[in-house]
């Protein structure tokens, strides 16, 4: 089919747009951008230089994809934003493109869906089939692992981790990294609340291993036995036989755990400036 692009939009000469791309009225493709096939981009919407679009991704009116990191010592730069196939982003959607010292890229996975006002900041990884509600808001260095789910006005703090098929309610405060397949809900603290059971039976995994998850997050987080959190982790961590998702638990936990505000990511900070 043939490329549209309305009368009132600017494309750059040197940006690349696909076959059956749809460009409305008032939209803007910075230099350089690479717009994939069967794109829809709605009116006003901004894609800044260098983005790099996947095939068959919905843009509703004003979102800005790729502008510069929003950061006080920001010095203009040849950054990055890729961003994969078949997501959706709402209207007002804003996601900022990398750093160049902090790894030059953001990156969005496929078939994410980011609702009214989400923010992504500089250097963020959000992979696969990610669900971010209205209003929340990720700092910079933020991952969100593939099919976890972000309830409406939440914050993540820079360098934290949600982990893959966790589910955080909504107003929540994330200011540590959230174990894989929990539920998470709370402001200062944010807490674990239990296994995402319905999300998990969702993306099709068996009863027995939800029953091996729930089983772990009993022994982590609810009856211990006097032991302590870090003690719990190496017991089951030594168990013979463990299911593959408690190993995943497990190891995301044992890394959370080695920096002393619980966010894995931040280490490589922290290594750079010693």
């Amino acid at each position: 089919m043939v490329t549209e692009i309305a009368s009132t939009a600017t494309v750059a000469r040197t940006a690349q747009v696909g076959p059956d791309v749809t460009i409305g009225p008032g939209c803007h493709i910075g230099a350089g951008a690479v717009i994939g096939a069967g794109c829809e981009l709605m009116a006003n919407v901004v894609i800044a230089q260098g983005v790099v679009l996947g095939q068959n991704n919905r843009i509703f009116p004003n979102a800005v994809l790729g502008a510069d990191p929003q950061i006080l010592s920001y010095e203009p730069s040849q950054t990055a934003l890729v961003i994969g196939d078949e997501n959706v982003f709402r209207e007002n959607v804003t996601i900022n493109g990398g750093l160049a010292h902090g790894g030059g890229k953001t990156v969005i996975g496929d078939r994410c869906y980011f609702m009214a006002g989400v923010h992504v900041g500089h250097d963020c990884q959000v992979e696969d089939q990610v669900v971010i509600s209205n209003q929340s808001l990720l700092s910079g260095h933020a991952k969100v692992e593939r099919q976890a789910w972000i309830g409406a006005l939440c914050g993540m703090h820079q360098f934290t981790t949600v982990g893959r098929h966790a589910y955080i309610g909504g107003m929540s405060t994330l200011h540590r990294d959230i174990p894989p397949y929990m539920k998470a809900a709370g402001a200062y603290p944010c807490e674990i609340r239990g296994v995402n059971t319905i999300g998990l039976q969702r993306a099709g995994f068996d009863a027995g291993g939800i029953a091996a998850l729930k089983d772990a997050y009993s022994q982590l987080y609810r009856r211990r036995n006097g032991k302590t959190f870090a003690e719990s982790v190496r017991e089951l961590a030594q168990a013979d036989g463990a299911d593959v998702h408690v190993c995943y638990l497990l190891e995301a936990v044992q890394n959370s755990m080695k920096h002393p505000l619980g966010r894995f990511l931040e280490l490589a900070r922290d290594e750079l400036n010693e």
